[in-house]
Parts: structure tokens; C-alpha cells; sequence
């Protein structure tokens, strides 16, 4: 399977975006923690890079977590390792990977928990998908 990320903003609040399928049908909504770009004019940049990424499915744990569970991750990203997609609803939930969520509402994305479980449960059994980021 492949999956399209299609950025949409990027401001202080995040980068937000939406992840589509080949066919362009929309998945769920994203957003990625916003790092200042150190350009010096209010410009923000994501840890991942537009290009194509390898997802692999596993056990993973965030850090003030106390159980791990199912995600993928990224594989390959230049200068950045453990990049997940997983839940949380805004910017300050992620350091650099990838949060999914019904919808944005205002800076936030919403039912991330709910969304991430879907999300899983369209990839069935795949153990690795394609994710173009653009």
C-alpha cells in the first residue's frame, strides 16, 4: 500500500497536514511538531524531509508511556532515528513524528487514539507500507 502526506501549514502550532491514499482518498488528518527553521524569518520545518520512506510495523514505547504498542515507523530519515506515527493531539506531543487525528481544530488534531487505531486496523495485516511525504 501507498500512502501520500500532504502538508498543508506550517506555522508555530505544527505542521499540519493530511495523509491520502494512492486513489487520493483522505485517511485521517496530521500533524508534526514544528522546529524552527533557523532561518531567522519565522519559518518552521518538520525532522522528516519531503521523499518516500519505508514503514515497518512494531512494538514501540514513548518515553512517558508505561506500556508500548503497535505503530510503524520510518525508516531512513536523514539525521533522525524513531520516527513513529502515533497519537497525541498537538504539536508539544511530538518531537519530530508523525500524529494522526480525525480532523484539525484550530492547532489541534482531534480523536488521535480513535484515528490510530483505525489506521492500523485499514492496514490489516501489512507489516510495511510506502509513505511519499510532500
Amino acid at each position: 500500500m501507498n500512502i501520500i502526506l500532504h502538508r498543508t501549514e506550517e506555522s508555530a502550532d505544527g505542521i499540519f497536514g493530511v495523509m491520502t491514499d494512492e486513489f487520493g482518498n483522505q485517511i485521517c488528518a496530521t500533524l508534526e511538531h514544528a522546529f524552527d527553521s533557523g532561518l531567522g524569518n519565522g519559518t518552521f520545518s518538520p525532522k522528516v524531509p519531503p521523499g518516500t520512506y519505508t514503514c515497518i510495523k512494531g512494538q514501540h514505547q514513548l518515553a512517558h508511556m508505561s506500556h508500548p504498542f503497535v505503530t510503524y515507523m520510518l525508516q531512513n530519515v536523514p539525521n533522525h532515528t524513531n520516527i513513529l506515527i502515533h497519537m497525541g493531539n498537538y504539536n508539544s506531543d511530538s518531537d519530530g513524528c508523525i500524529l494522526v487525528g480525525e480532523i484539525r481544530s484550530g492547532n489541534a488534531i482531534t480523536n488521535s487514539v480513535v484515528t490510530l487505531n483505525k489506521f492500523l486496523a485499514m492496514q490489516n495485516s501489512i507489516d510495511t507500507f510506502t509513505l511519499t511525504v510532500e
